[in-house]
């Protein structure tokens, strides 16, 4: 593969020109992922503020709930995908954050990688059931049964969870973090902070194991791929799923 910052090198490499300081390269990146973070905040705060100030918060309506879950989707969009795009172009490495159009390799890639990560998951739960762990237990962040209430806000929030947040989850973890970082900072580094990310950006305690080693997991897809897609594709299989009995369980 030549593409993820490795052509970069190799010109460099031929030409004699000599490199920035990598450590300090990999620092700017952090703090423009700071910034990329602040900017998914803010939005969301103001979101928070439409629909406190439209709405009761113990019953909220219909119209409050739309608010809610565009408005996570507009900071999703500003924060994990429009700012990595804009700021990977600066730096000259806008490769990194790159989907083709699907081939065969992408979709055994995107299943291999899937089945793996439910592999994981399923014996994570397993040991954390066996030792009694409850609070350990993996919990789905979009378990708020009053997102199930109107029809209207089921399909935006299963517009966001299946179709967005594959997108949006992958540029910023995999192609921004993982992918910018790895020329400067090395592999390993660069996978762990990738993958701790994405952890986090889930925001479950029960979640932080189980979702940083399915970072690792399309991290690989990734990089063995050469692109977002294949990444993008295991990652929407998972939301299908989850998002799928989660609106069984809430609806039954």
């Amino acid at each position: 593969m030549t593409r993820l910052g490795d052509l970069g090198e190799e010109q460099d490499q031929l030409t004699g020109e000599s490199q920035p300081d990598r450590g300090m390269e990999g620092l700017k990146l952090v703090g423009w992922g700071l910034i990329c973070t602040l900017a998914w905040l803010l939005i969301v705060v103001a979101t928070a503020a439409i629909v406190s100030e439209i709405d009761d918060p113990e019953v909220p309506s219909e119209t409050g709930l739309l608010v809610f879950v565009v408005g996570q989707g507009l900071a999703g969009l500003v924060g994990w995908l429009v700012l990595p795009l804009l700021i990977m172009r600066r730096r000259g490495q806008s490769d990194v954050v790159y989907w083709r159009r699907p081939r065969d390799v992408d979709a055994l890639w995107a299943a291999g990688g899937l089945l793996t990560i439910y592999a994981v998951l399923f014996a994570y739960t397993s040991i954390v059931a066996a030792l009694g762990a409850d609070s350990l237990e993996p919990q789905s962040t979009i378990d708020d049964d009053r997102l199930f209430v109107h029809t209207s806000v089921m399909i935006a929030l299963g517009v966001l969870v299946v179709f967005c947040a594959p997108i949006y989850e992958e540029a910023f973890a995999r192609g921004f973090v993982l992918g910018g970082l790895r020329p400067h900072w090395g592999m390993i580094p660069a996978f762990m902070i990738s993958a701790a990310v994405f952890s986090a950006l889930h925001a479950d305690l029960g979640s932080l194991i189980p979702f940083a080693i399915a970072g690792v997991i399309l991290g690989v897809v990734y990089l063995r791929t050469g692109s977002l897609t294949a990444a993008s594709m295991a990652h929407f299989g998972f939301n299908v799923i989850g998002f799928s009995a989660t609106l069984v369980q809430q609806l039954a």
